[in-house]
């Protein structure tokens, strides 16, 4: 059989603390852990700015890694700048700055490179009609995919698509460069894929309704892959506190479309209804939006129920998870939704928005409510903090269906199958 080629651009290129647990991240570091472990003569490789090229390596595994779990083996200190290497639409001034300005950064790139990576450690690979597996941004593999092409280098190209929704910003007059930037990397990586995968049926159906539209070219094949709810299990430590308090989790939840707003609104409601307010704690990245949205006069009343948790890894997110009374997602869309699952892992309660791709994750074990109804998530707090017997008749609900829930290696089974699939079989199925 011929070998499969899974790239860990993604893991590289974004290494560093805020980057190193966030949902692509984490699914491109799973996925790859599992496939070593697979029967298959699967080869993992990075993409180097700095040389234009691939490099094949040998990644560390378990323990071994930095994460835990797995990870490329290249030295943080080697990752490049990076540039753009394609654009929306034509701009006189940057393109003809734009060839003199990526020589340099490529130049120290390599410099950065051949400072800490030793000559000859990693064998450059040709993929020139080899099957190349990626799970990464759109925005990375475009910008290989432009590369090879330069090179005449056209590989048999499966990537993972997790959302379309900046899409929904690109499909108004008024869209961002951030939307016609994302618009552009999905074309480009459409248009060079043999199939595509998407980490849910909801994504499938943004692909098929943004491309019936035009705002996305004609699709190949395409086939749900559906991200899993497991949580593995690392030998990190553990350096948080947890609250003596019973609590309910958020983990990534910012303002927007992730919806912080539904979530301390609730509290607020409680509040001001004379109900208990339980502690809130929230996890994940720094970010000074969410804290000046916290900072706001109108929560004074609950600040001191709401706690920051700030970049856990992974041992600390499965403690935060198994000792909090539910779990909060309250977004008003997902491609996914890992959070949702991860909680249902390890047995905890989720108390999900009704959005598409959230009832995908949490199947009719979660609470859901509508993400513009603060009060109705109010409800749903307040029941599970007030009552101990719906809480209790929740959880053990949610941990006798631990056995039907889905693995990090379902996923990377399923990708294999997907990738060895014949066509006409696929587009049955799609």
């Amino acid at each position: 059989m011929a070998p499969i080629y899974y790239d860990l651009s993604e893991q590289f290129l974004s290494s560093g603390i805020k980057f190193k647990y966030y949902g692509i991240a984490r699914t491109v570091m799973e996925v790859g852990y599992e496939l070593s472990l697979s029967s298959a003569d699967v080869r993992f490789v990075v993409f180097s700015p700095a040389h234009d090229r691939f490099f094949e390596v040998k990644p560390r595994i378990g323990a071994a890694s930095v994460t835990g779990v797995f990870d490329p083996n290249l030295p943080s200190e080697a990752k490049p700048l990076r540039l753009r290497y394609s654009f929306p639409e034509p701009h006189r001034v940057r393109d003809a700055l734009y060839p003199t300005v990526s020589a340099i950064v490529q130049r120290i790139g390599l410099r950065r490179w051949r400072r800490v990576v030793p000559e000859g450690s990693f064998r450059e690979i040709d993929l020139s009609g080899q099957v190349v597996i990626s799970l990464g941004r759109p925005k990375m593999m475009a910008d290989y995919l432009v590369a090879m092409d330069r090179l005449g280098i056209r590989m048999r190209f499966y990537p993972l698509l997790h959302d379309m929704i900046p899409l929904h910003e690109f499909s108004h007059p008024r869209q961002s460069m951030f939307a016609r930037n994302f618009a552009h990397d999905n074309r480009v990586v459409i248009q060079h894929s043999e199939k595509l995968l998407t980490n849910s049926v909801f994504t499938k159906t943004e692909l098929e309704r943004f491309s019936a539209s035009g705002h996305l070219p004609a699709l190949p094949p395409v086939i749900p892959v559906l991200l899993p709810h497991e949580l593995r299990e690392t030998a990190e430590p553990v350096c948080i506190d947890l609250p003596t308090a019973p609590y309910f989790l958020g983990v990534g939840v910012m303002t927007g479309r992730k919806n912080l707003e539904c979530i301390l609104q609730a509290m607020l409601y409680l509040h001001n209804t004379g109900r208990p307010v339980p502690m809130f704690l929230l996890a994940g990245a720094y970010r000074k939006r969410t804290l000046r949205y916290v900072e706001r006069a109108e929560f004074s009343p609950i600040k001191n129920k709401i706690q920051f948790v700030q970049n856990p890894n992974q041992a600390e997110l499965r403690a935060l998870y198994k000792n909090a009374l539910a779990l909060i997602i309250p977004s008003h869309m997902e491609g996914f939704g890992l959070p949702l699952g991860e909680a249902l892992w390890l047995g905890t309660p989720g108390l999900s928005s009704n959005a598409a791709a959230l009832q995908e994750v949490g199947l009719d074990l979660a609470k859901y409510f509508d993400p513009n109804d603060p009060s109705a998530l109010a409800s749903l707090i307040d029941n599970l903090h007030s009552n101990p017997e719906a809480h209790a008749a929740l959880q053990d609900r949610v941990v006798r269906s631990h056995a039907s829930l889905r693995t990090w290696r379902d996923v990377a089974e399923d990708i294999l199958a997907a990738v060895s699939q014949r066509p006409a079989a696929v587009q049955a199925s799609s």
